[in-house]
Parts: structure tokens; C-alpha cells; sequence
């Protein structure tokens, strides 16, 4: 079964596993596909974060992508130099929201581990799409809304036509990305020590050696897996904060067991948007880049935390909770950071005939990245994952600062879910910027706990609350649950949020694929 943002990568996925690929081979293939027909959300200009399932060894990988921050780059450089914050868009499309790519170097090493074809073999649909590929609605909807790319020549040569963005339907070809593929399809490793590593500092001379482009190394480390009932869900750990804040979410939830005795009709619906603020919160103090942030993992997902926290979660709504307390912070002077993290972003579910599986969610930030093409594809702008600001006027630490060599948090969340007897069962991940926690948690939570079906979970209105807002999906259904939450004294903001869950379920002797139906995403199996 395959499940990606687009028809196209997941045919590509489905004739990868017919041609003897295993799960990993099809993902590479459709991510292939995905940089060529979705440029806006994904590509070789961007990172991610890649799960692995070896259903032989009975053993779960985790492969870090992310990007990092050159050695240059200074902590106040998304600030004016009034040293208020820059502007959105003026800190996106500048040359310092550019990380080191590391998505392709990622899945370059995965490959080499656990891949079964030729790595060149895998980018053949992909570089025939470069020649001529149709435009989606999506595409043309978000060539039409970005401002930062409409002066780029390259872009204009590509993307549209007479001035306008391609029409719905009509035919580009990206033969400058063609050219990329191909080097890439032969030296897998270009991106790192190669012809495109080189085209890279070129670009980017002042703002990213060559140095800290041939120095990026994959993080292979443990994946993060707590039991959930009687499952066993694994997630991503940091320098992404999805998978310990969806388990917190879980688990926070997990200790609320009034929750199915409650016979107000949204109780649910309240908690757990009380209990995704809670695990926001610490999200925003105490998870960074463990390698430069002492990040307290076990803390933050104990049981009896949990329950401490659960416990704060009443019958009516808490504008005023704090950060937990966890034992080597409480003498620390810490803040929150401000930055921004977008939507652009892609992910991909795939399961094999041999049970592997591959859960893979990258990005490239912003629709289009930071809007700077070389070699035909868009350049990232995650730094702006940082905080914009690296401590207050007293000195306080903010954990997602920015420095050199530092991965910006993230919120990406691919993740597993196993069974009592460590079969897998689900397969799960979503595009959506910071509310990615949110799409997976809540999905998760309906299927599992509230034993909806996962078609009709991944259909249910979305619900997150970052801060002290509750945010409600705007659809023609949420006119009752509006109502309830706001007698519960929830602060309501209605918004469109446009998940992408590409999610895969085991039901008895098969797999179901669903694919979001708020995007362009193709469920296809065999």
C-alpha cells in the first residue's frame, strides 16, 4: 500500500515495489516524483525526517534529515537592527533562512543500509515528469498566492506562462531539474561532496561554505516509542518536536479515563484541545536540537508527569496554564521563542509485501521554501524554525535559538503504531507546519481511543490549540462544537487548516490507505 501527496508519486512508489523495490526504495521513488510535481512543499533543496521499518529484525530505524545551520550565521539575523523581529516574508526570502540541505544525503544513507535496487534506477519516473508534467489545482493555486517568487527569472521561465502562473491543466517542463536528477541518480552523494554541493556555495558564497556542505552527516539515532494502551507508537524524537508532543498529547489524554463516561457530547473535543495547549507549552520551552539543548525526553513523557498534568485539564477551559515543572530547569531562566513554521510540506506512507514500511515526512518551510532556485529546485528557509530572537534583555535562554551547526526545531511526525503483538498496524504523518502535532495526535486518538474508523477520522474537524487560543477547522459541521467549546470558555478562532495525512491501517487481512481529502493525496494498493 502507498500513500502520498500526489497520484503521480504514488504510481511511482507502486512500479518501484513491482520492479522488486522494498518500501524504502518506493518512498525515494515517489519523493522523486514529489520534488518534480510538487515543488512547493518538498525537494533537493530541503530535509526531513524518514522512519524505517525492517519487518524481519522486527526493528524500527530513525534517519535525521534536517537541516542545519551554516557556520555563519549569526544569532540576531532575523532581527532589524532596532532589533525588533523582521517581517515574514523579508526573513523567508533572505539567503540566511537557508539551511544545509540534508534530505537526499538522508536517503542516500538509508539506501545504502536497506535499500534493494540501484540507486539510480529509482529516479527514472522522476526525471521523465521534469520533461512535461501536468499542473495540479494546488500548484497553480499557490504559483497564483506567493508573492516572493514572482521576480525570479527562472521561475518565470518555468512556471509561467505570459506573465501569469501555468493554468490548471497545462504542461511545464523543468529541464534545469532534469539536469540535477540526473547528477544526483549517478553521484548519490552530489549534494554533499559533489557537481551540486558545488553549485550550492556558489549561490550561497557569504551565507554557506562548501565545508559545512561536505561536513553534513545523516543522524541515525532511536526513534522514540512509548505503549498507548496496549499499543506501541513510535515517533520521531528532537530535533523534532512531533513525536514527544504527540505522545504527550496521548498520554496526557490517556490519564483523563472520565473521558467516555463524560455524556456531554464534545467533552472529548475539550480535553483535548486543553491537552494539546499543555503539551505546547512545553514544546516552546524545553525541546531544541539535543545537541546543543539538554532536551529532558524522559521528563516530559513520565507517567506520573502525565498524570500531573492531565489533572490540570477541569471542566471548563484554562487560558493560564505554565510550562511543567521538570526538576533540572526549575531553577532555570528560560523563555519561549518566536518563529514561524509553515505549511509547505509533504509526507509519505508506504508498506511493502514483506510487511517493511517507511514513514517519511519532508519539507522545504514555506510554500516554494525561500523562494531562491539553484539547479532547478527551490532552496529551503527552515532557520526560520529558530526563534527570531536568541535571548531577552535580561539573558534568558530560549532553547531554539539560533547557532552554528544547530537544527531548528521542527514539528514533523512521522510515526508507526504497533499492536499487543508488536505488529504493525498504522502508518501515519502529515504536512501542516506546527500543527502537524495536532493533525497526527487527534487522528491517532479517534482511531484508537474513540474507535472511529480511519477514513472518518482523517475526514473529522481538526482542532489545535498552540497558545491560548483554541482553533476550530472552518467547515459547514463545527457550528455545534463552536458552540459548546465557547460555554466551556474556549477562545475561538476559526481557521482553515489544510492537513495532509497520508496515513495506512491494518484492518485484519489487509491494509486500508487514506489519503487527506484536503489535498491532492492518492491511497493505491496491490
Amino acid at each position: 500500500m502507498v500513500v502520498t501527496a500526489d497520484e503521480r508519486a504514488s504510481l511511482a512508489a507502486k512500479k518501484t515495489l513491482l520492479m522488486g523495490g522494498n518500501a524504502l526504495d518506493a518512498a525515494i521513488s515517489a519523493q522523486n516524483v514529489l520534488s518534480v510535481v510538487e515543488p512547493q512543499s518538498s525537494g533537493l533543496g530541503g530535509g526531513g525526517f524518514l522512519l524505517y521499518y525492517d519487518n524481519i529484525k522486527k526493528k524500527v530505524y530513525a534517519f535525521d534529515g534536517r537541516e542545519v545551520a551554516s557556520s555563519l550565521v549569526k544569532p540576531d539575523m532575523f532581527l532589524n537592527t532596532d532589533k525588533t523581529k523582521k517581517k515574514f516574508l523579508k526573513a523567508v526570502t533572505s539567503k540566511h533562512s537557508i539551511g544545509v540541505p540534508g534530505l537526499y544525503n538522508m536517503l542516500a544513507d538509508a539506501h545504502g543500509l536497506h535499500g534493494n535496487l540501484d540507486w539510480e534506477l529509482l529516479f527514472e519516473f522522476a526525471i521523465k515528469y521534469s520533461e512535461g508534467f501536468k499542473v495540479t489545482p494546488r500548484l497553480n493555486k499557490l504559483l497564483t498566492w506567493a508573492p516572493h517568487i514572482r521576480n525570479n527569472e527562472f521561475v518565470k521561465s518555468v512556471f509561467y506562462k505570459n506573465n501569469k502562473p501555468a493554468k490548471i491543466g497545462s504542461y511545464i517542463s523543468n529541464f534545469e531539474l532534469k539536469n540535477s536528477l540526473k547528477i544526483l541518480s549517478k553521484d548519490k552523494y552530489s549534494l554533499k561532496k559533489g557537481l551540486l554541493a558545488k553549485k550550492i556555495a556558489t549561490s550561497m558564497i557569504g551565507y554557506i561554505p562548501l565545508g559545512d556542505i561536505n561536513q553534513w552527516e545523516t543522524k541515525a539515532i532511536e526513534p522514540l516509542c512509548k505503549k498507548y494502551y496496549k499499543y506501541k507508537i513510535c515517533g520521531f524524537p528532537p530535533p523534532t518536536s512531533g513525536g514527544i508532543s504527540v505522545l504527550q498529547i496521548l498520554g496526557i489524554l490517556k490519564n483523563r479515563l472520565d473521558l467516555r463516561k463524560n455524556n456531554e457530547p464534545f467533552f472529548q473535543q475539550h480535553a483535548f484541545l486543553e491537552a494539546s495547549r499543555l503539551s505546547y507549552l512545553d514544546r516552546d520551552f524545553y525541546i531544541a536540537d539535543p545537541n546543543y539543548f539538554e532536551v529532558p525526553v524522559k521528563s516530559l513523557l513520565d507517567e506520573s508527569y502525565l498524570k500531573q498534568r492531565a489533572s490540570l485539564i477541569k471542566n471548563k477551559s484554562s487560558q493560564n496554564y505554565k510550562r511543567g515543572l521538570i526538576d533540572q530547569f526549575i531553577e532555570s531562566n528560560l523563555i519561549k521563542g518566536v518563529n514561524h513554521e509553515n505549511q509547505s510540506t509533504t509526507h509519505i506512507s508506504i508498506v511493502d509485501s514483506m510487511g517493511n514500511a517507511v514513514s517519511l515526512t519532508s519539507s522545504i518551510e514555506f510554500a516554494f521554501g525561500s523562494g531562491i532556485t539553484i539547479g532547478g529546485f527551490f532552496m529551503n528557509n527552515q532557520l526560520t524554525d529558530f526563534s527570531f530572537y536568541s535571548k531577552d534583555l535580561e539573558g534568558a535562554q530560549i532553547a531554539n535559538s539560533v547557532s552554528p551547526g544547530k537544527k531548528p526545531r521542527s514539528s514533523m511526525a512521522p510515526t508507526f503504531i504497533f499492536d499487543d503483538k508488536q505488529n504493525l498496524v498504522g502508518i501515519i504523518g502529515s504536512p501542516g507546519g506546527s500543527r502537524i502535532i495536532c493533525y497526527v495526535a487527534k487522528t491517532i486518538f479517534d482511531i484508537l481511543y474513540l474507535k472511529i474508523a480511519p477514513d472518518r477520522a482523517i475526514e473529522n474537524i481538526h482542532l489545535c490549540s498552540r497558545n491560548k487560543f483554541s482553533e476550530i477547522e472552518d467547515t459547514k459541521k463545527n457550528r455545534d462544537l463552536i458552540n459548546y467549546l465557547k460555554q466551556k470558555g474556549h477562545s475561538i478562532m476559526v481557521k482553515k487548516m489544510t492537513s495532509g495525512i497520508n496515513m495506512i491501517w491494518r484492518r485484519e487481512d489487509y491494509w486500508q490507505g487514506v489519503a487527506d481529502p484536503r489535498r491532492e493525496g492518492h491511497a493505491i494498493g496491490n
